[in-house]
């Protein structure tokens, strides 16, 4: 009997402690979330290749949400993060188990502006974003005969690592566009085509 008394005080005591504490939801801002507005759940992106194959991605998820949504201040603590994530599936796979690609963001402090992190294929970004904004490119594509003036590029062994079987060799991205461009390590160029 003793010995309930005392898990129950326990257990009693340490729902009142975790109950004092004050969590904070960090939000993210415009600028943030912009990176997110480039497609819509359920859209279709159009890539053609250089060869003259085509491939197809759909956007199958676009979540915001926020993570220590129970505010469990004493095991995790007083942040609730704002995320979002989206992930894109490719239509054909090529590098399995690597047929996603995702875009995902955590707020951790509300002071601080946050960039997202990237990945397609298996080729994952390493290292923050925020380093290759003095790398940024300008590119044209010969499938819209469009420009893109501020495009982030995303290379195997510079500012990226690979996974599976080494599919990808790069991939480009603009902060409007979404992804424009990626280039295989056999040498095969995609496209954007469209989106609709």
């Amino acid at each position: 009997m003793k010995k309930i008394i005392i898990i129950v005080f326990h257990v009693t005591f340490l729902m009142l402690l975790n109950s004092c504490g004050k969590c904070i939801e960090t939000q993210l801002t415009y600028a943030e979330k912009e990176w997110f507005s480039v497609y819509n759940k359920g859209e279709t992106i159009i890539f053609k290749s250089n060869l003259g194959n085509i491939d197809t991605l759909v956007v199958i998820e676009k979540i915001e949400t926020h993570n220590n949504k129970d505010c469990n201040y004493y095991g995790i603590g007083s942040t609730q993060p704002n995320i979002m994530s989206m992930t894109i599936k490719s239509n054909s796979c090529h590098n399995n188990p690597y047929c996603n690609g995702e875009v995902f963001i955590s707020k951790d402090k509300s002071d601080v502006n946050y960039l997202p992190s990237f990945s397609l294929f298996g080729l994952n970004q390493k290292g923050d974003l925020q380093n290759d904004i003095l790398k940024l490119k300008t590119m044209k594509l010969t499938t819209t005969n469009t420009w893109y003036n501020l495009v982030y590029h995303f290379e195997d062994g510079i500012n990226t690592s690979n996974g599976g079987n080494y599919y990808l060799k790069s991939f480009d991205w603009d902060k409007k566009e979404g992804l424009i461009r990626y280039d295989t390590s056999e040498g095969e160029v995609f496209e954007l085509l469209k989106k609709y």
